[in-house]
Formats: C-alpha cells, sequence, structure tokens
C-alpha cells in the first residue's frame, strides 16, 4: 500500500503544478495578452475533477475523510471493530455502485469530444470510477487486514 499511495502522491503533485501553471499561463494570456487560451478552462476543469477522486481515494487510504467517530469510541473494543468492518462493506456496496454508474457514463460519452481540445469526453468522467475503484482496493485491503491505517498514524514521510 505504501507504493501506492507514493504513486497517487506524486500524481496528486504533479496534478497541481499543471494545473497551477496552467492557470497562471490562462490569466497571463487573458489579461496581460488580451488572448484567451481556447483550451485553458478545459485542462483545469479536467484536473480538477481528477484532483477531486484520486485525492479522494488517497484520503480514503490515510482515513483523511471526515466521520463522527464519538459513539463508536465509546463501544467495546469487539463491537467496535465489527462496527467499523460493517462501516467498509457499507462503503464499499456504495463504491461498487459508484463505479458501476461511472462507467456507464464514460461508455456514454466517451465518443462525444470535448470542444476545445477534441479529446474523448469520457477522459473526464472516468475521474469517478478509477477514484472509486480505488478506494474500493483500499477498503478491501482494510477489512482484510482489519487495520484501517489512523490519520494520527506516525509516517516517515511528510503527508500531502
Amino acid at each position: 500500500m505504501k507504493f501506492i499511495e507514493r504513486v497517487l502522491r506524486f500524481f496528486l503533485i504533479i496534478a497541481v503544478v499543471l494545473m497551477f501553471v496552467e492557470v497562471v499561463v490562462e490569466v497571463s494570456s487573458r489579461f496581460i495578452f488580451h488572448y484567451p487560451l481556447p483550451w485553458g478552462a478545459e485542462v483545469s476543469q479536467t484536473l480538477l475533477v481528477w484532483l477531486t477522486f484520486i485525492g479522494s481515494a488517497a484520503a480514503f487510504l490515510r482515513n483523511d475523510h471526515v466521520g463522527i467517530e464519538f459513539l463508536v469510541e465509546r463501544l467495546p473494543d469487539s463491537i467496535r471493530k465489527l462496527s467499523r468492518r460493517f462501516n467498509l462493506l457499507v462503503i464499499g456496496a456504495f463504491l461498487v455502485c459508484g463505479t458501476w454508474s461511472g462507467i456507464a457514463v464514460v461508455r456514454r460519452t466517451w465518443r462525444s469530444a470535448t470542444a476545445a481540445l477534441q479529446i474523448p469526453a469520457g477522459i473526464l468522467y472516468m475521474a469517478l470510477p478509477v477514484g472509486f475503484a480505488l478506494m474500493i482496493v483500499f477498503a478491501l485491503w482494510m477489512l482484510f487486514t482489519g487495520k484501517p491505517r489512523s490519520r494520527f498514524e506516525e509516517t516517515e514521510e511528510t503527508p500531502l
């Protein structure tokens, strides 16, 4: 899982840098040279959507999503573990449905081209099933190992 986390981290860093550079170029082009880039908004929109879903998967792996745990923390240890496993099963069911629906949307939009870049529109929508599929893998890993990574876990690496 550490390797996958590093790959996700690398992807997210590159995407943020690319998005920053694209926005600076777009703003400079628009306000300094009075020539807006026709593809600028499309690139930043696509990067933002991919950042959202891949970032969500990375946060899920690190157990960084917001959760209300004050009731669960008061349960006996054995019931707490059972509750967390049930929670992972419910999340997994939701992710499977989302992945399935996301694949259907990608299939429907793949033949449509984006306005400026003329690439398949399905590339934008593919972020959802990819992010959800990653989260399914992480949920299964947590379910079978019984140890979701704690957001308070000390690591050698700096957080994103």
